[in-house]
């Protein structure tokens, strides 16, 4: 139980004060499932990563000070933490079985088959957000008490997003004036965020959320922190790193409205049109001019790499939210002119995405 580095039963037994009767590995996480000689339900134990990847002894100490500041305010839609080594990078947490992940959910029965966990998840995130919105002080001091002072973590690097684009129109993808405001007004929207400031794990994809009729649970606050709450919302608009594309108009809506109407049990500001649809258009958008900062490695793979069309999807996708929206307009047509470019540059990701249906996974 030691290798890979896992922790040694030793370790966890003189942390649980219990004996370790069974164990199972859940690849390829740094998890294991543990039933204990005393305790009726299993435990999952979480171990900070010994190799180069998402090592980063700040991620063990945030998701202790996330599930900690949680626990504290309430919030239950995020596992409860049971025990932890800080020192040792461990953290044991309750069993969320028999809720699985929500993307292999979608991938065995399809959007319809796996309806009521993505209403789940929006929900879910809608609640959180709700929930902490006005205590980032608190989660800050969680933060401290956990050993990680806190750190600005930017969505996205404006910069560098500006000087890809910038980039592009010397290839014959011009940009213009219009835009560059547009998407000043995108990025500032974001890193302002105001009444709409909220607690985010960081990574709001489907892959972590658990979830069984119905029912669901938040995973994976390694990266968590407090920032604009369109940002996690923008996931039902955009792919993510999983997906080629993610649902179909009318599921986008369905499932933008649940997030919005759970959001603004906490946060008013939410049932303003303007300031809603500017935030949505805004963090689709820059999602998407995100992702285009690596434009130059997609350009240089191999024919048929699913990356390149994903590329085109995120951009019109982005698009169609801020439409949608009538929010951030030159940014949205550079977007769609973006697609369009990259289409004709790209003949392999020149594809009807309609096809695909709604969360085609991408396939490495």
């Amino acid at each position: 139980m030691d290798t890979d580095g896992g922790p040694a039963r030793e370790t966890l037994e003189d942390l649980l004060g219990d004996r370790i009767v069974s164990w199972a590995r859940l690849e390829p996480w740094s998890v294991m499932r543990c039933q204990l000689e005393k305790a009726r339900v299993p435990v999952i134990v979480k171990w900070r990563r010994s190799g180069a990847v998402r090592s980063d002894r700040r991620q063990i100490l945030v998701e202790h000070a996330s599930l900690i500041f949680l626990q504290d305010i309430g919030v239950t839609s995020a596992p409860r933490l049971l025990a932890s080594d800080l020192a040792a990078g461990l953290l044991v947490m309750e069993d969320l079985a028999p809720r699985r992940a929500l993307d292999q959910q979608i991938r065995e029965a399809g959007v319809a088959g796996a309806w009521a966990g993505l209403a789940a998840f929006a929900q879910a995130s809608g609640e959180l957000a709700a929930r902490t919105s006005g205590r980032r002080a608190e989660f800050e001091a969680a933060l401290i008490r956990s050993g990680a002072p806190p750190t600005d973590q930017r969505i996205v690097d404006a910069r560098a997003a500006l000087a890809m684009m910038q980039g592009l129109a010397g290839l014959g993808l011009p940009l213009g004036p219009a835009v560059e405001a547009d998407l000043a007004t995108a990025f500032a929207t974001l890193l302002a965020p105001g009444p709409l400031q909220v607690f985010s794990n960081g990574d709001c994809e489907a892959n972590n959320f658990l979830a069984h009729e119905g029912d669901g649970r938040l995973i994976d606050f390694e990266a968590a922190d407090f920032r604009h709450a369109l940002v996690d919302a923008a996931a039902m608009h955009v792919p993510g790193p999983a997906w080629l594309t993610v649902a179909g108009p009318s599921q986008r809506a369905a499932l933008e409205q649940i997030y919005r109407a759970a959001l603004a049990t906490g946060v008013p500001a939410a049932e303003d049109d303007d300031v809603f649809g500017l935030g949505m258009a805004a963090a689709c958008l820059t999602r998407a001019c995100e992702r285009l900062t690596r434009f130059e490695r997609l350009d240089a793979r191999p024919w048929g790499d699913a990356s390149r069309l994903q590329m085109v999807a995120a951009l019109e996708a982005a698009a169609d939210a801020a439409s949608d929206h009538r929010r951030l307009p030159h940014l949205a047509g550079w977007a769609r002119r973006a697609a369009s470019w990259l289409r004709r540059r790209w003949p392999d990701a020149d594809q009807d995405l309609e096809s695909l249906g709604p969360y085609a996974p991408r396939v490495a």
